[in-house]
């Protein structure tokens, strides 16, 4: 009976890209994915440690996976086990730890610890023989060079690689054919793909172009892009195609130029806010969503009140929001000026609760008129079939339908409801 393995990913949705691969090269090799209730022989936790909450959930996966799969082998791959391998061996249970660059020879890397025994030959040309996603993560690059004061990344996933274009169009055709209609580009610095071989965002441009001739691919997705990579030239790309959803995540940190400074951020507010009118310009339905860190050392009361001006005037349709935790050999760690944990919590909310009030709005926007949904999953819910799915300006919606996994639909929205919207009747099916 072929070997099971169970994945458990935490964090960013690169680390869902690289957990998609991983299980597809080991289905690749023979090897079967648990799911339900099946008990694996092998346990993968791929880690995230961007913040010590990050840290901390990432501790309770391992500890929750060996505890409750006493038989199986525990493998921890990810950020955090880059950050403190030791650390991570030391937990009762954890019989490997695998770096983030270990992840695209994975099969080879748990024989040669004889922790799995494929039946199919590892290596050559990939198959992808799992069913993948109605919306499907591309990883396109990793590794970053900006090396922001806060951030643990550029030691965990080390300097700028970009994937070979020719190698993203084939995998991408793959999952098109395996039952993708939605692609997400996914990268540590994505508007950086190709800087590492000397090139610039027109090889981005170039890689939109090559997957839009796809056949069957509905939707291309940015994951998250900086300011100063909204080009005239990307954002009249994206104006051209109807088929790059009219969502961006733009990272913003502070709204203050003097903690954007010491956060290392290669940006100012001016430059931030001249990007973000331009791609308002260009693409007048366009959403924008965001990640601001509160309490970084040093921040003022005055610049704190800089960061909700910007997030008022931008008017986000998502907020992520962090609270400043000192990361391992950052160079934040080391900085006077630390705002006291009760201010953080504070910021933090008042943060949250203009977020919260900007996204009820944005939401009720989407209200009495026709949305497109791309149906990602559908399931029996006390008798009734539910579906779910997302627009491209990525709101999830719930509507009741049978039969409409994969496809793209036109219904109008009935109510505000969680984080999302309940959808009426379907009054149209576009593309099956």
């Amino acid at each position: 009976m072929p070997q099971k393995v169970a994945f458990t990913t935490l964090g960013c949705r690169l680390n869902q890209a690289e957990s998609d691969s991983m299980a597809d090269e080991l289905s690749g090799c023979g090897l079967t994915v648990a799911s339900g209730n099946e008990q694996p022989d092998v346990v993968v936790i791929n880690t995230c440690t961007v913040t010590r909450e990050a840290t901390k959930a990432s501790r309770s996966a391992i500890r929750r996976a060996a505890r409750t799969n006493p038989d199986a082998k525990v493998v921890v791959v990810g950020c955090y086990a880059v950050s403190d391998p030791e650390e991570v061996r030391a937990i009762e249970g954890v019989d490997l730890v695998v770096g983030n660059d270990e992840k695209e020879r994975f099969a080879e890397v748990l024989r040669g610890a004889d922790l799995v025994q494929p039946v199919l030959q590892i290596g050559g040309l990939k198959t992808h023989r799992l069913p993948f996603r109605v919306r499907a993560n591309l990883k396109v690059q990793t590794g970053c060079d900006e090396w922001c004061s806060f951030c643990i990344i550029p030691k965990t996933r080390g300097p700028l690689r970009s994937m070979v274009e020719d190698d993203l169009i084939a995998e991408a055709r793959a999952k098109v054919a395996a039952g993708a209609r939605e692609i997400v580009l996914t990268g540590v610095h994505l508007g950086k793909y190709t800087y590492d071989s000397g090139g610039d965002e027109s090889s981005l441009i170039r890689l939109f172009d090559r997957l839009l001739r796809i056949e069957g691919l509905w939707r291309l997705r940015l994951s998250s892009i900086l300011s100063q990579h909204l080009t005239d030239e990307v954002l009249s790309f994206m104006a051209a195609e109807p088929r790059l959803c009219r969502f961006l995540h733009v990272p913003l940190q502070a709204g203050d130029d003097e903690v954007l400074t010491a956060m290392h951020r290669p940006y100012d507010i001016a430059g931030y806010m001249e990007a973000i009118h331009r791609a308002k310009q260009a693409l007048p339905e366009l959403a924008l969503a965001t990640d601001i860190i509160v309490g970084f050392p040093g921040e003022t009361d005055a610049a704190f009140e800089a960061t909700l001006e910007v997030v008022r005037e931008v008017a986000f349709s998502k907020l992520h929001v962090f609270r400043y935790s000192a990361r391992p050999a950052t160079a934040a760690a080391s900085m006077r000026d630390e705002i006291h944990p009760d201010v953080k919590r504070s910021r933090s909310k008042r943060l949250i609760d203009l977020g919260s009030e900007i996204r009820s709005r944005f939401l009720h926007e989407h209200l009495q008129r026709p949305i497109e949904v791309l149906v990602e999953d559908e399931r029996e819910v006390d008798g009734v079939r539910v579906c779910s799915g997302q627009t491209e300006d990525f709101v999830r919606v719930w509507l009741e339908g049978e039969g409409l996994l994969g496809a793209l639909v036109e219904l109008e929205g009935d109510e505000v409801r969680a984080d999302g919207i309940r959808g009426g009747r379907v009054t149209r099916v576009i593309r099956r």
